[in-house]
């Protein structure tokens, strides 16, 4: 059987791309060895190193950000893989054609340049060193969350946009070569970039279908205080929606993301990520780990009164999630029954736990178990008597097929003026000592980091 040729990683992480812009080569071994095996006359390592500059001029923009980075990086890697691939040219040779079957590719790509999210670039072995890492076998540079809607094989409109925009912004910065210098490119790379007409000048969105995305569903406030109603009603006779009663009271009355209620790799969270409304409670309470948690949530009458008044999670550096108050009804609620469910229940317990305890709920299960309720929340108001639900009938929510998401939920709950806006540190994420997805390095410098992960 033939094998198809399977795209690669590329770049490194965000925070090793200065590294790699003082370098020839990829520092990654695997990355550097399979450049070094395409033919000489694709110029594959010296297209990288463009690849590694454009990045470098990227990161320098004001409003940058890591999520751009996750974002860009799989454009260039594709434009790459496509040329050698299937083109069996360099970049530098495109003309504007090349640069429209480019869309027309990646507008609708093959299977093998597709994956679904959770996939990383390299190993997630802690203890290796960057060079010696391995890529995951399982990475694409397109990433479709869901193969839904009317054409599953068709890129939506920002997939279309982000192609065309960073394509055309990576060949106006090579088209500016002027000299080789530091860049570590040779003359006759650099000639040839700064004389090729920008191969996506022409290209305009409209030339490209995409697929068309469902509108999300805007709520009235009086429509999301109805579905808390009927999810409470069905809580109540049956104490296995405890915990998403939790999470839907979380997207309604909070600014708490649903991945950060989820475990990682290396964060799941606990009790102990909601903090008291006022600084002075929560370091009387929640830092004491070894408080049963019956005394700290239930005994006290003025904590549950009050409640916890704010989210904190590495996963988010910097962030402080606002709960409304609202909110802690539904907190409470879901303490007691943990409580009554655990009595040795204390602030490093997991949040929402699995059934046995041992682990916690991991995103793609929570969002399993989050559509079950939600399905079960819209029977139940479909089978209500046709007057009472009249006012559903523009939401689109009575179709039996139609689902409730958290961002519809979360969306509408801040255009009804719900949710309280999140607080963000002013240095936010730019402490080195603190890693989204990581938690807390004390004492350790980026490059340590990234020398012992």
């Amino acid at each position: 059987m033939l094998e198809l040729p399977v795209p690669f990683p590329l770049f490194p992480p965000l925070g090793l791309l200065k590294d790699h812009a003082e370098a020839e080569a990829p520092l990654n071994r695997e990355v550097r060895q399979r450049l070094e095996e395409f033919p000489e006359h694709l110029n594959a390592m010296e297209t990288w190193r463009t690849g590694i500059l454009f990045l470098m001029e990227q990161t320098r923009r004001p409003e940058f950000q890591e999520r751009h980075y996750k974002v860009l990086c799989p454009i260039i890697e594709s434009m790459m893989h496509w040329s050698w691939l299937t083109r069996d040219k360099t970049l530098y040779d495109w003309e504007s054609s090349d640069g429209r079957a480019f869309m027309h590719f990646i507008m609708r790509p093959p299977f093998y340049w597709v994956t679904s999210p959770g996939c990383s670039r390299y190993s997630r072995k802690a203890r290796l060193n960057f060079e010696d890492k391995p890529l995951d076998p399982d990475w694409r540079p397109i990433i479709r969350k869901t193969l839904a809607d009317d054409d599953p094989g068709l890129s939506s409109k920002h997939h279309r946009d982000w192609f065309i925009s960073r394509g055309r912004d990576y060949f106006t910065f090579t088209g500016a070569f002027t000299s080789t210098g530091s860049l570590g490119i040779s003359s006759a790379t650099a000639h040839a970039f700064s004389t090729q007409e920008n191969p996506f000048r022409d290209i305009s969105r409209g030339d490209f279908q995409a697929r068309t995305q469902t509108s999300r569903a805007v709520f009235t406030s009086e429509q999301l205080r109805e579905l808390l109603a009927i999810g409470e009603s069905l809580t109540n006779y049956s104490a296995k929606w405890e915990r998403v009663l939790f999470v839907f009271a979380a997207a309604i009355h909070s600014d708490i993301p649903m991945r950060a209620l989820a475990a990682t790799q290396t964060i799941k969270p606990v009790f102990s990520y909601f903090k008291a409304k006022t600084t002075q409670a929560s370091a009387s309470t929640l830092t004491q780990p070894t408080t049963n948690f019956a005394n700290l949530y239930l005994a006290s009458q003025k904590m549950l009164a009050s409640g916890p008044g704010q989210f904190e999670t590495p996963l988010y550096p910097g962030r402080r999630c606002v709960l409304a108050t609202e909110f802690q009804r539904y907190f409470r609620r879901y303490a007691q029954y943990r409580h009554l469910c655990d009595p040795s229940l204390n602030p490093n317990s997991f949040l929402i736990p699995l059934g046995n305890g041992a682990d916690t709920y991991g995103y793609g299960s929570l969002i399993e178990v989050f559509n079950e309720f939600t399905a079960a929340i819209l029977q139940k108001l479909r089978a209500k008597i046709g007057w009472v639900r009249m006012h559903w009938i523009e939401t689109g929510k009575l179709a039996p097929s139609a689902s409730l998401t958290f961002l519809e939920l979360r969306h509408s709950a801040k255009r009804a003026g719900l949710i309280p806006k999140a607080i963000v540190a002013r240095d936010g994420g730019s402490d080195a000592n603190t890693w989204p997805d990581i938690g807390v390095r004390q004492s350790m410098s980026t490059r340590q980091w990234f020398q012992s992960h």
